[in-house]
Formats: C-alpha cells, sequence, structure tokens
C-alpha cells in the first residue's frame, strides 16, 4: 500500500503543473552559465544550460542553449548525450545546418555510419556556405571510408582537396590513409608529403611520413625524420631508438644530412660599419628556456685578421682573416684547444678565451658546432659581428658573442619577414625588433648572469648575419635608433606571425565582427576559414596554414608525453577549461582510464598536444571515436604565437595591398605608442 501511495505522489509531481518565480531571469542563467564555461566550469554550464531547456518557455533561447549543450558534450566525448540534445533541437529548428553537421559527427563517434552519412548529406543541403559545406563534404568522406571503402573516401575526399584550400593539409593527410588501405604506398607516400607541404608544423603527418619511410625501406629519409621528431620531443624514447637503429644508413657527416646551414665561408666579406650604441651578451646555441648549448668543438673564419686573447694569460696570437681554426675541448686530458688552418695545435688551455676582430665590425663565421647530443637546437653555421668568447664550462664550453645591438636588428627583422622585401614593411619590423631587443636587454631573464640575450625563440630567434637582405639592411640604417616608447621609456612590444583576425589588444585586421564568446559560437567560428579581406591571408590560399589550419592528431603520442610525469593511461577526452577574453585556451583537463591531468599555460599545452608544434591557444579540438577510445582528436585553430603586438604577415598586407608607410604600420598595431626619433633622418 505504502508503494503505490509512494508511486502516486510521484506521478503526481510529474504531472503538476510547474510555476517559475517571476522573478527568475533564464536570460542571465544563460548568460552566467558561459562565464562558468570561459571560466573553465564545463560541467557546471552544462548544468546551467540544461536549466535554461527544461524551464524556459522562449523557443529561440531553448534552441540556443541546446546549441551550446551539445558542442560542450560532443567536446567532452559525450556522444550518445549530445544526439539526445540535437534531437531536441532538430525539432525546433529542422532546416539548421549545424544541427545535422553535428549529428553527423556525433555519429561517426558513435560508429553509426549510415546514419551519419544520411546527415552530412541532409547538411549539405542546408547550406551554400563554401566553408560549412567543405566542412561537411570533409566528414561525409570518414563515413564513406566505413561504408562504401577508401576507393569512395579518396573521391570525396579529392572534391575538397581541389576544391577548399583551408583543408589541404587534413585532407591529404587522410587521402594518405586510405591509399595505404588500398596498399598502394607510393601513393600513400606522396599524399603525406603534400599534407607536409601545406602545412609543416603538421605533426601526426611527419609522424606517419617517418613511418611509411621505414616499412617501405627508404631508411636514410625515415631516419631523418625520426631525427626531427626526436628533436621536437627529445623526452620521447620511441622517436630516439628508431634514430639510433636507422643510424647505420647514414653516409658521411650526420649533421650534414639535415637542414643546418653549412656555408663554406662567410656571406659578409667585409667589416660591418662601426656601431658605438649599446652592447649586448648573445648567448648562442641556446634552447627553449634561453640556456646556450654546451659545444665540444667548433670551427670559425674572421673576415679580419684577429687575436685570440686567453682570459688568465691574455693575449696568445694574432690570426689571419679568411683562415679557417678549430677550437676543441679534449674530454681525456680536460684541455682546450686551438687548432690553425693546418691542424696543428696553436694553444692549449684550461681557461675560457676571446676571438677579438682587430677591425671594428669584424665579422666571424662560426661553422660545424658540436653540440654533445643536444636536442632542439638550431646548430647552424652563423655569421657573427663583434668578439666571440669561448666561456669554460664542464666538459665544453658555451659560445657568447659580445656585439653591438644594432647589428643584430636587421637579420632578427628579416628572418621573421617570411621574406618580404617590402621596405615598409620592413621598417616597422626593424622599428618593433630594435624596441623588443633593448627591452630584452634590460631585463633580468637568464638564470646566468655571462648574457642578457639568447639567440633561441626565449628572446628572439637570430640565426646569423647571414639572415638579413638588403631590404632589410637599408630598413635599419634608414631607421637607426628609432624606437617605440610608452611615455618616456621603451614601449612593452611583441610579434607573431599571422593574428587570424585580430591581435591580443583587440587591432582588426579585416577579421569578422567579434563573436560573443559561447561554446556554440566558438566552435562555428573555427569552421569558417578566414575572410577574403583578412591582412595576413596571402594571396595564394594554400599557404595559409599560419592564419587557419586544422590538425588531426593521435592519441598514442598525447599519451605518452603525459605519461612520462602523471598517469592518465589510454585518453578518453581532451577538455578544454578556462579560455580568456580572445578565447585562447588556458587551461585543459585530458581523461583517462588512469586517471586525469590538467595541463596549464601556453607552452605546457602545445607540448603535451603537438610537442611545441601547435601554433596558438586559439582552438577547438573534438574527438573522434573508434570503439571506446578516440581514433584521433581534430584540432581546428586560429592564428599563430599568442596574438601580442604586431602581425607580421598582416604588416606585410598592409605595405602591399593598402601602400602603408611603416609609421601607420606602426600606429597602426601599437595606437598607443609613439615612434621616437632616430638618428637616421626619415621622410
Amino acid at each position: 500500500m505504502l508503494k503505490r501511495e509512494t508511486a502516486l505522489l510521484c506521478l503526481s509531481l510529474l504531472l503538476a503543473p510547474v510555476f517559475l518565480p517571476a522573478q527568475e531571469n533564464l536570460a542571465k542563467v544563460y548568460s552566467d552559465a558561459t562565464a562558468q564555461w570561459l571560466d573553465g566550469r564545463p560541467e557546471d554550464a552544462a548544468a546551467a544550460y540544461k536549466y535554461v531547456v527544461y524551464r524556459s518557455s522562449d523557443q529561440a533561447l531553448i534552441s540556443t542553449a541546446l546549441r551550446e549543450l551539445t558542442a560542450l558534450f560532443a567536446e567532452a566525448g559525450k556522444n550518445a548525450e549530445a544526439m539526445a540534445y540535437l534531437m531536441k533541437a532538430e525539432m525546433l529548428s529542422p532546416g539548421d545546418f549545424y544541427i545535422h553537421f553535428e549529428k553527423g559527427w556525433n555519429l561517426l563517434s558513435l560508429e553509426k555510419y549510415q546514419d551519419a552519412r544520411a546527415a552530412f548529406e541532409k547538411a549539405l543541403t542546408l547550406t551554400a556556405d563554401q566553408d560549412l559545406a567543405s566542412q561537411a563534404r570533409f566528414a561525409l568522406a570518414i563515413a564513406e571510408a566505413e561504408l562504401a571503402g577508401p576507393d569512395a573516401a579518396i573521391e570525396g575526399l579529392r572534391s575538397v582537396y581541389t576544391r577548399y584550400p583551408y583543408l589541404l593539409s587534413p585532407t591529404a593527410q587522410l587521402i594518405s590513409a586510405n591509399f595505404e588501405r588500398l596498399k598502394k604506398r607510393p601513393h600513400a607516400m606522396n599524399f603525406i608529403k603534400e599534407a607536409l607541404t601545406y602545412d609543416q608544423r603538421n605533426i601526426q603527418a611527419e609522424l606517419d611520413l617517418a613511418r611509411l619511410y621505414d616499412e617501405s625501406g627508404f631508411y636514410l629519409p625515415a631516419w631523418q625524420a625520426y631525427y626531427t621528431l626526436s628533436n621536437l620531443d627529445p623526452e620521447e624514447t620511441f622517436f630516439s631508438e628508431k634514430e639510433k637503429k636507422l643510424r647505420k644508413f647514414v653516409k658521411g657527416k650526420i649533421d650534414n644530412m639535415f637542414y643546418w646551414v653549412r656555408m663554406a665561408w662567410p656571406v659578409h666579406k667585409d667589416p660591418l660599419p662601426a656601431d658605438h650604441g649599446q652592447k649586448v651578451k648573445v648567448g648562442l646555441y641556446a634552447d627553449k628556456d634561453g640556456v646556450p648549448s654546451l659545444i665540444k668543438s667548433f670551427s670559425f673564419i674572421a673576415v679580419t685578421d684577429f687575436n685570440l686573447v686567453d682570459a688568465r694569460l691574455g693575449n696568445i696570437f694574432s690570426g689571419k682573416s679568411g683562415m679557417q681554426w678549430t677550437v676543441s675541448y679534449d674530454e681525456m686530458n680536460r684541455i682546450y684547444e686551438i687548432r690553425d688552418t693546418m691542424g696543428s695545435v696553436a694553444h692549449t688551455t684550461t681557461n675560457s678565451v676571446r676571438i677579438v676582430p682587430k677591425t671594428p665590425g669584424g665579422v666571424i663565421l662560426i661553422k660545424n658546432p658540436d653540440l654533445a647530443g643536444v636536442k632542439g637546437v638550431n646548430r647552424g653555421d652563423k655569421e657573427i659581428s663583434g668578439e666571440l668568447l669561448a666561456l669554460v664550462r664542464e666538459k665544453g664550453f658555451w659560445l657568447i658573442n659580445e656585439t653591438p645591438l644594432e647589428n643584430l636588428v636587421s637579420p632578427i627583422a628579416s628572418q621573421a619577414a617570411n621574406g618580404s622585401r617590402l621596405p615598409e614593411h620592413l621598417k616597422a619590423l626593424v622599428v618593433t625588433v630594435r624596441t623588443r631587443l633593448l627591452r630584452l636587454a634590460g631585463l633580468i631573464s637568464h638564470e646566468s648572469r655571462e648574457y642578457n640575450l639568447c639567440d633561441s625563440s626565449h628572446c628572439l630567434p637570430f640565426s646569423g648575419l647571414q639572415s638579413e637582405s638588403a631590404v632589410s639592411a637599408a630598413a635599419a640604417a634608414e631607421t637607426r635608433g628609432e624606437t617605440l616608447l610608452a611615455g618616456a621609456g621603451l614601449a612593452p612590444v611583441d610579434f607573431h606571425r599571422a593574428c587570424g583576425g585580430f591581435t591580443r589588444s583587440g587591432v582588426n585586421d579585416g577579421g569578422r565582427p567579434p563573436i560573443r564568446l559561447t561554446p556554440y559560437n566558438f566552435y562555428i567560428e573555427t569552421l569558417r576559414g578566414p575572410p577574403d579581406a583578412l591582412l595576413c591571408l596571402s594571396e595564394d590560399k594554400t599557404v595559409s596554414s599560419d592564419v587557419y589550419w586544422t590538425l588531426l592528431l593521435e592519441p598514442r603520442w598525447i599519451e605518452a608525453r603525459l605519461n612520462r610525469t602523471g598517469k592518465v593511461g589510454y585518453i578518453r577526452a581532451i577538455i578544454p577549461l578556462a579560455r580568456d577574453a580572445a578565447g585562447m585556451v588556458k587551461a585543459i583537463r585530458v581523461e583517462g582510464t588512469a586517471g586525469s591531468a590538467v595541463v596549464e599555460g601556453a607552452g605546457p599545452i602545445a607540448a603535451a598536444l603537438g610537442a611545441g608544434a601547435l601554433r596558438s591557444g586559439l582552438f577547438s579540438i573534438r574527438p573522434l571515436f573508434r570503439g571506446k577510445y578516440p581514433k584521433f582528436f581534430i584540432v581546428r585553430g586560429i592564428g599563430t604565437g599568442d596574438g601580442s603586438g604586431l602581425c607580421v604577415l598582416g604588416a606585410q598586407g598592409l605595405a602591399k595591398t593598402k601602400g602603408a608607410k611603416y609609421r601607420d604600420i606602426l600606429k597602426h598595431y601599437f595606437p598607443l605608442y609613439k615612434v621616437s626619433p632616430g638618428s637616421a633622418r626619415n621622410d
């Protein structure tokens, strides 16, 4: 009897009308949910969106909240729950492209391929937008691979590959995978190379290429590919073991088999103009943390006569220009040897030594540095000006270049300029680089006081004086002494390669009107290609991977990185947590079979997901499941770096398409700063 009464009571409660409090503001609940999402609480946001769905009588608000819910559930890999809300959303908006497109992706993860195909085909009838249609065709081809086989998938992917430039790299990657299924390995290899041509930072394509080379018996390129991967991810033992195993197929000197710059003679035949401005000490061959690599040996050629100075004994001897000398550490005898061009020992010491050109502005070419197994550092030859110090360390030495700061400006700007030869573009870059170098030189940003700048991305990458062009040299001369000022002091400026529409400070480079950041809005934004008027977009849309990019990342390698320091097991979901006001991800939570891990900060997130190859934190991420675990994560991103300061490609677009002068370019990106007077007159 009691059970019957309880059941009747529950039934009466279920059938009772719902009376909403008069003051309840469900639009505010929706807004608060969005704030919770941005704050890194996706579960709380989902609960609030659900509340809106079930309590509101406003059909438009319900539809909007449903879209937000489905975006959150799909991101978390909760595809069945996403489908339940998508079905409800479809009843309210049967002609909505997004609903059918999302149904397709969730059905793919649920391995309901026939239904996924139908959903994508329906979505294609609901849009004339080229971006959205191409995304749907791309997804439809994934379904076709399961239903009709790899031939049908390749045919569908080719239609995207030949018509839509913003999915070139991932499309080539999938075409390659389907050719592998057909056992057409040469075709697969060609397309995975294409994937890397269109996006050199597609780390999954690099992984696939290394494996294909190895399996096909192309051992030398396989070794090169695994060596590249071991430099990207030095802690991954699989890469280093593969590289060691394949090294026996290398003929000749290993260092000469890479993309390192190798120079027979200095490019600069004459000394640079004497500069009496500020001098800096640059730690050379520095790692990502700004620490110079331990050098075992190097050769050098000076373009002027020079003195060799022993730190304790003083001047030892003078050397002639144009002759190649070698400095090396003899580990057996624990001494440092300097050998002349004939290979004869000219001096042995246990002290640091300096190479000092006799002519101010003298250039020294550093050749063939032996970095003693260091990974992740560009070990190319490089030209420097000023003095070169071989600073004694245990079992080797650091190389530190004391040089006028101004001599770094032109080559660094040229290196960052994307091959541009536009004078006004280079002038804007030169002023930005000079300002940043001067600020960095005044900061204490390295653990060692032996140097105040480094040549890695920790400060500003500097590959050598040979990087400068005639245009960058002229730009530096014409803007000599000019910097950006904030009040009376140097402005805290920076630059990045491509903003994708808006810089971090809100400068508009031709992007679409800013969206209100919600889970659904942000996801849709990453599905669209860049607007045609975007300043950082090249006329050749096939080279747009710095602006809008898509990666297909297998979980295996992400698991390997995270399981080194914690225990996540097999990954089931990667959930972005907090985002900043621009949408940049500040933290992610990785959920696995053995536990979960939270990764915070742009650098650690990029390292975890792509061994540092991730371009920016402005991305969406979705798993595509095969069985219980994701087959891959699809990462759709916008822009490069953190979007701070001057957009290099955008500045190039301003100079090229708008004819902007360099001061106008600087005012565009730094409206609150002014350009200081320089020592060279400019019109």
